[in-house]
């Protein structure tokens, strides 16, 4: 089912109020969405590097290229109030993701964020130097949120706030995509699932300013919730050699990272039927390894006025237990 223009007129309303390579889902297996858990400031991706501020780069060195935007028109006429939502609140570049990695890394070419008119749900990364979100993607996210609003009697504002913890997981999965190619940085096993973790690092890392940590947790919770979209249970060969991993398997390897920040906050996951005791019980050295490991990749290219980030985050590979 489609969205009316007026529907999408009032989405996109109420995503100018805010700071900010999936597939189209075909039957819905759903858990009931969780309220937020608390995130201690012990977590293995500590809060405090939300946001850092620059200092004064050196005069001599050459600054990173920052990020462009550009908001494409649609064909489709039932698109075009979102496409002149999107571009007149210039929803990329207010993604709280977005802002805080612009800049930050050295890259060999600009990166440009785009919307455009997909003919289906998605986004995706493109060679030449483009993440892509599709303007579908808004009117299907926003429907799945109506749907699990209206299921469990949620919160009016869950459809919005829904569509845009899943926009942020899935602009952070390209941006990874990105960061892979433009840098060359080694990927020894699936890139999707290593995307998947880099997301969900650089969402607990750079969540907005005015969000509390229970807020954090709940956009990555929702972010969980949408890869059971398309569940069936019964594949066929083409689903298992897939680059992607089922939604199953990407359900609960977020699950298990949001765990892994925790355990003793997260337990309840556990009863809740979110996360199996035996794959718990390995989680938050997996969140610490995946961080580290990302660290590691990316702390070569942090560009001149990122030092003060740079060392607070070699503090942070070098501790032990990882």
């Amino acid at each position: 089912m489609r969205f009316a223009i007026c529907m999408s007129t009032v989405l996109l309303t109420l995503l100018a109020s805010a700071p900010g390579c999936v597939r189209i889902p075909s039957s819905t297996v759903d858990r009931t969405p969780e309220r937020a858990t608390r995130l201690p400031s012990a977590s293995p991706v500590p809060r405090a590097l939300v946001r850092p501020r620059r200092a004064t780069p050196p005069t001599h060195a050459a600054p990173a290229p920052a990020f462009a935007y550009a908001y494409r028109a649609p064909r489709s006429p039932d698109l075009q109030p979102i496409f002149e939502r999107v571009r007149d609140v210039d929803l990329l570049r207010a993604l709280p993701e977005v802002q805080a990695i612009d800049g930050m890394f050295v890259l060999p070419q600009r990166l440009r964020y785009v919307t455009a008119e997909c003919g289906e749900f998605g986004a995706f990364y493109r060679p030449e130097g483009e993440v892509v979100l599709c303007y579908e993607t808004l009117r299907t996210l926003y429907e799945r949120g109506q749907a699990l609003q209206r299921r469990f009697d949620l919160a009016d504002d869950y459809p919005l706030r829904y569509t845009r913890a899943n926009l942020r997981f899935i602009v952070m999965h390209e941006t990874g995509h990105a960061l892979v190619h433009l840098l060359d940085l080694p990927v020894t096993g699936r890139q999707e699932d290593a995307v998947d973790q880099l997301a969900a690092i650089l969402m607990l890392r750079f969540a907005d300013v005015a969000e509390t940590p229970a807020e954090v947790i709940d956009n990555l919770r929702m972010a969980a919730n949408w890869m059971l979209s398309d569940s069936t249970g019964v594949y066929n060969l083409d689903a298992y050699a897939d680059e992607h991993a089922l939604g199953e398997q990407r359900y609960f390897n977020l699950q298990c990272l949001i765990y892994g920040t925790d355990p003793p906050a997260f337990a309840g996951m556990i009863d809740a039927g979110d996360l199996t005791a035996a794959r718990a019980a390995r989680c938050e050295r997996e969140m610490r390894q995946a961080a580290r490991a990302w660290l590691r990749l990316l702390l070569p290219y942090l560009a001149p006025g990122y030092e003060a980030y740079q060392e607070e985050a070699a503090r942070y590979i070098g501790q032990p237990g990882g």
